[in-house]
């Protein structure tokens, strides 16, 4: 059973994705207004998108190490401080306050830097989660992955439509800011997740025990291209809408948040269903196996065809398969390296798989951007479906069962 309090602290951690996606996100949601504002080409572009990666990925591994050896709640609250303030500050670039695009990269930098802690710190706590439990438990994890974009991409549509893409930024910074009060409030639940009050007796795995493991390089290397294709989405399917396809800011708002409807949609239902197939004594690596499968199936066609479907309710029907698909691949991310790593070892596992992970996040972008100046938006959807599908197929080949690594000389972590 997940206690009340530790239940709560959780809950905020979603909140605290949701909030991580919005603000890095927003820039992607203002990208046809900051291109001409900025007379960006789509390869500067993606250089801006990137250079968020450039400290975010190291701040992943870093926070991961810290997450297995101080307090999770002083160093979330470091981080969600830091990248507020930079997301602030990005309303003021457009007035020249903040130094135009040399200032939007810095700001950009720094959010990075502040937004490494959200994952490993949520692992850290949701690694003590019971097996069966654990796939919902993530749901605040994944979850925040498409509620961020899709309260983002709404929300700021609609104030950039009244106000400006400044406005949008600095509305967005100062709730971030609101959320550090529950969250120094929500103290005992959790402190009860670092262990004070449900002590995991095992030591940590050294983090060179870590990197030895077939299996870390399995799933990381998954990782990547699972990220890659959230990051085209994020990143370029607002840009492909409006300049490609035709539509206004509002219809753009709109239909990309179908994708992450569906998102939801498809995460939370795959997550149940294998919660609800482990309580019956469903073999839960098998399980996650199927569903990792099924929902790259899905998503990779739907990436293929989405560059030449016409008419409005086709778009619409595939952007909704597509994001149903890609679903639970972000929710399993997390549970498979939480499951391989044990209690004990989830910070740094989780850290460093989502660290080098989100190098597609350095890459993509700015290879996306090169793709679109030199040959149009139809060969990026087609590349990113091929690396998500390599992606997939390694893993299968490399991992043949998901379960505990039993790390040597270090007693079996409990699950």
């Amino acid at each position: 059973m997940i206690s009340a309090q530790l239940r709560w602290a959780i809950i905020l951690i979603g909140a605290a994705i949701a909030l991580n996606y919005i603000d890095r996100g927003a820039v992607s949601v203002a990208a046809p207004l900051i291109k001409d504002d900025f007379n960006l080409t789509n390869e500067r572009y993606g250089v801006i998108v990137s250079s968020f990666y450039w400290t975010y990925v190291p701040a992943l591994a870093l926070a991961g190490w810290l997450a297995d050896r101080m307090s999770v709640r002083l160093l979330m609250a470091l981080g969600v401080a830091t990248w507020a303030i930079a997301t602030i500050g990005m309303g003021f670039v457009g007035t020249g306050v903040a130094g135009g695009v040399t200032g939007l990269l810095l700001l950009r930098l720094m959010m990075g830097l502040g937004e490494g802690v959200a994952f490993p710190c949520g692992s850290k706590l949701i690694a003590r989660v019971p097996e069966g439990a654990r796939g919902l438990a993530n749901i605040s994890l994944s979850g925040g992955l498409a509620v961020g974009p899709l309260i983002g991409t709404l929300a700021g549509g609609f104030i950039m439509q009244l106000w400006g893409w400044e406005a949008m930024f600095i509305t967005f910074g100062l709730i971030t800011l609101v959320w550090l009060v529950p969250w120094w409030l929500a103290r005992r639940g959790i402190e009860e997740g670092e262990g004070k009050h449900d002590v995991v007796s095992t030591a940590a795995a050294p983090l060179g025990a870590v990197l030895r493991q077939p299996g870390f390089w399995a799933i990381t290397l998954l990782h990547l291209s699972g990220t890659f294709a959230l990051y085209f989405i994020v990143g370029w399917l607002p840009l492909w809408l409006v300049k490609a396809r035709g539509f206004s800011i509002i219809d753009m708002s709109l239909l990309t948040s179908v994708f992450y409807i569906a998102q939801i949609a498809g995460g939370t239902l795959g997550a149940w269903a294998i919660d609800r197939a482990i309580r019956r004594g469903g073999d839960g690596s098998r399980w996650r196996r199927r569903m990792l499968f099924l929902s790259v199936a899905a998503c990779v066609g739907g990436l293929l065809l989405l560059p030449d479907i016409k008419g409005w309710v086709p778009l619409v029907a595939l952007i909704a398969i597509t994001g149903f698909g890609y679903g639970p691949v972000p929710n399993l991310l997390f549970v498979i390296g939480q499951t391989m790593a044990g209690p004990a070892s989830a910070g740094r596992w989780v850290g460093v798989q989502t660290s080098l992970g989100n190098l597609s996040g350095v890459i993509g972008p700015v290879m996306t951007g090169k793709i679109v100046d030199a040959a149009g938006y139809q060969p990026a959807f087609w590349v990113t479906a091929a690396i998500v599908a390599a992606g997939t197929l390694v893993f299968a080949l490399a991992v043949p069962r998901v379960e505990p690594v039993r790390w040597a000389g270090i007693s079996p972590q409990p699950a």
